[in-house]
């Protein structure tokens, strides 16, 4: 039977889908069973089996000298098969690369919540490969913020990334940048406590000629406009717009630049550029006190010192040993 909510992302689908129309994870054993077919394998969960019968139960490998061609370790008992194939001797689970999705011992990883002042407010230690996080729902829970959605976001590891994914929240779950982000239509930036949203426009076609060969007059510009950034209030309608245009840097603060909001105390007195590259545009903070961030759609990758914000939330994400990850 299908299930009305997908267990891995939160997104509720249609009776009787097959898979999640927003993560693509399977909603039914059938389904999941599908997957896992059509990736080579026939296990539970859609994780790809490796075969048994080039084992040392059915004579096709001697021990494993060196580390597993699929993983780089090299487990007791662990056996190739004449095709290379591996498998965990004495009728041990079969090993695959895509079943380890991360080689820690533990999925351990701690939110640390920050104040505004920079300062440490509370830890929450979690060793589970995913957590939730909501005002009444979820892993962790802040009951007192009214920003927060009752479920809001998730963590997650992922084939040995972890990330993180707004569950369908209000007010958008964000991700502050560590390095230039390259923006793509429908973006929401939040600088200081602006929410701007990017919006492609496409080149202009081409003007028909006036009946009687005219001209008409208008401002000089630099070039033509093919995106812009809007101001949005809290009701979600537009306020303040600004066009950008091939070749032309936008600087934003509360003191300099060519957008400047006076009233925001947030702001650093230049706080972010739009900086133009050919026909994209890409956003850099300019080292101000409160950073920049993207609301997260779909899910997008988190490291050791990533900084997120659910509702009015601030977390700073701890990895153990600094984060070092190896790749399954």
């Amino acid at each position: 039977m299908a299930l009305g909510a997908c267990q891995y992302c939160g997104r509720q689908n249609d009776a009787g889908a097959q898979f999640c129309s927003d993560c693509g994870k399977p909603l039914t054993k059938a389904a999941a069973a599908r997957a896992a077919v059509a990736s080579g394998g026939g296990g539970s969960g859609g994780a790809s089996l490796v075969s048994r019968t080039s084992g040392p139960e059915a004579g096709g490998g001697a021990p494993l000298d060196g580390p597993c061609p699929l993983c780089g370790s090299v487990p007791a008992g662990h056996s190739t098969g004449a095709g290379g194939a591996g498998a965990v001797g004495g009728g041990g689970a079969a090993h695959d690369r895509r079943t380890i999705p991360d080689r820690r011992s533990d999925y351990s990883l701690t939110l640390v919540l920050v104040s505004e002042m920079a300062t440490e407010v509370a830890r929450f230690v979690r060793k589970q490969p995913s957590t939730t996080i909501g005002r009444t729902e979820g892993d962790v829970r802040f009951p007192e913020d009214q920003f927060l959605s009752p479920l809001h976001a998730k963590l997650s590891w992922e084939e040995g990334r972890l990330e993180v994914r707004d569950l369908g929240s209000r007010n958008g779950t964000w991700v502050f940048l560590e390095e230039p982000y390259r923006l793509t239509d429908g973006d929401l930036i939040l600088i200081g406590s602006q929410v701007l949203r990017f919006k492609r426009l496409g080149y202009p076609g081409p003007h028909t000629a006036e009946a009687d060969a005219t001209k008409r007059m208008g401002s000089m510009v630099p070039s033509a406009d093919i995106a812009s950034l809007t101001q949005l209030r809290t009701d979600g309608s537009s306020r303040d717009v600004i066009q950008l245009s091939p070749g032309r840097d936008i600087h934003i603060g509360r003191e300099r630049g060519d957008w400047i909001f006076p009233y925001d105390p947030s702001m650093s007195a230049q706080h972010a550029t739009v900086r133009s590259e050919d026909a994209d545009f890409v956003v850099v903070d300019d080292h101000s006190r409160n950073g920049v961030a993207i609301a997260a759609r779909g899910v997008m990758p988190l490291q050791h010192g990533s900084r997120i914000m659910v509702g009015d939330k601030l977390l700073r994400i701890e990895l153990p040993g600094g984060g070092a990850v190896v790749s399954a």
